[in-house]
């Protein structure tokens, strides 16, 4: 066993944020296809859409991209209840959070020919935010399971300093965000392929996602 998962909490090891990532990459890849061009997760995207709807005078339009903005902020609040509601005991706090995000998507999914395509995107966003909340680190560094621009950044500044400190814990984290980042673009790559084959159904392999991500959080290693 190396030191990196000795060392940290099981919710903080590569395998369960390599899955996160996989499935926001999943979820947006989807909602940016077939939900007019935004993002479950990707607030950046839907903050940018918004500001240019709203310059063209479409403030029906920006509508459409400000609710899943909020309900990001929302979930992300929502995610302190679960910390303070819901103590470690047979489930840890990130497995609560898993379990909420997991049984909202199989919800939106099951209700999506009863609700509009922003209601869709702003019930996801809401869920996709618990998840973001719930992971802040992988093996002790701050990383963003939702989105790859800080991640990218850690890439190059790490590079960085290995180049100039031959430090070689830099060259291994430069690798761990490298990983993450390819496991966003796997995820929008698969949800992609499984569109054809399954549909409007295409997000119960975001749940499929979420339930090995909550079973591996268990720690038999106690």
């Amino acid at each position: 066993m190396s030191e990196n998962t000795i060392n940290h909490p099981i919710h903080e090891r590569l395998p369960i944020a390599l899955l996160l990532a996989t499935n926001s990459g999943f979820v947006d890849a989807y909602t940016f296809q077939f939900h007019g061009e935004r993002f479950a997760s990707l607030q950046t995207g839907n903050i940018i859409q918004a500001g240019i709807v709203l310059a063209k005078g479409n403030y029906t339009g920006a509508v459409n991209f400000i609710l899943p903005i909020l309900f990001f902020l929302l979930g992300a609040a929502f995610n302190g209840i679960i910390k303070h509601r819901f103590k470690p005991k047979q489930l840890s706090t990130q497995q609560h959070s898993i379990l909420v995000e997991t049984i909202g998507i199989i919800l939106v999914v099951i209700l999506s020919h009863h609700i509009s395509s922003t209601t869709y995107i702003t019930l996801l966003s809401f869920f996709l935010a618990i998840q973001l909340d719930a992971f802040p680190k992988v093996q002790g560094l701050p990383f963003t399971s939702v989105m790859s621009t800080g991640n990218l950044r850690n890439v190059g500044a790490n590079l960085m300093t290995f180049i100039y400190t031959k430090d070689h814990a830099a060259l291994r984290n430069a690798g761990l965000f490298t990983l993450i980042i390819l496991a966003f673009f796997f995820g929008a790559l698969l949800s992609t392929l499984f569109v054809p084959w399954f549909g409007q159904y295409t997000l119960f392999g975001s749940t499929a996602i979420l339930t090995g991500i909550f079973l591996l959080i268990f720690d038999n290693t106690k």
